[in-house]
């Protein structure tokens, strides 16, 4: 007999290493730092982390409409994250950001933790991607977080060629 992978901790080994990267590269930012902007029109260290977290809170709609309705259009996540984060107010604090970060992944985990195996392969649409399974779209998190830190990394060096996605 054969053991078939738990996709939920298969996506949650995935996303907790991609956060743990992030939060990471985050926190080599000294307190000034964190709010600097390496460019017009980017986002700071801070607002960064803001985005992954109001991201997050996107996914997590998403994540339910697709277990909830069949075969559904979701949101072209990539151009909705970065509006919401534009038209967001500036984070109180760091702090504030990381609380929320946590608590928001906490609930994607719980989440994602309830639904049983058949779940995973529920299908939904996306205006780019053409069809796809949600255990896709969870694959997109850890990504989304890799991304970001690799993004990090580029303005503590001073590269600022890093993007807004």
């Amino acid at each position: 007999m054969t053991t078939v992978d738990n996709p939920y901790e298969k996506a949650r080994r995935k996303m907790v290493a991609a956060r743990v990267e992030f939060l990471g590269r985050l926190a080599k930012f000294s307190k000034d730092e964190l709010t600097k902007r390496p460019a017009d029109g980017e986002w700071s260290p801070l607002e960064l982390a803001n985005h992954v977290y109001i991201a997050d809170g996107l996914a997590l709609e998403q994540l339910i409409l697709v277990q909830s309705e069949e075969n559904p259009m979701v949101v072209a996540t990539e151009e909705e994250a970065p509006r919401r984060t534009n038209a967001s107010e500036t984070p109180a604090s760091l702090e504030a950001v990381l609380g929320g970060m946590a608590a928001r992944r906490e609930e994607i985990f719980e989440y994602l933790a309830t639904l049983p195996f058949e779940s995973w392969e529920r299908p939904f649409r996306h205006h780019a991607w053409g069809q796809r399974k949600f255990y896709q779209m969870v694959n997109i998190l850890p990504l989304h977080d890799q991304m970001h830190a690799q993004q990090l990394s580029t303005i503590k060096e001073g590269n600022g060629e890093a993007q807004n996605s």
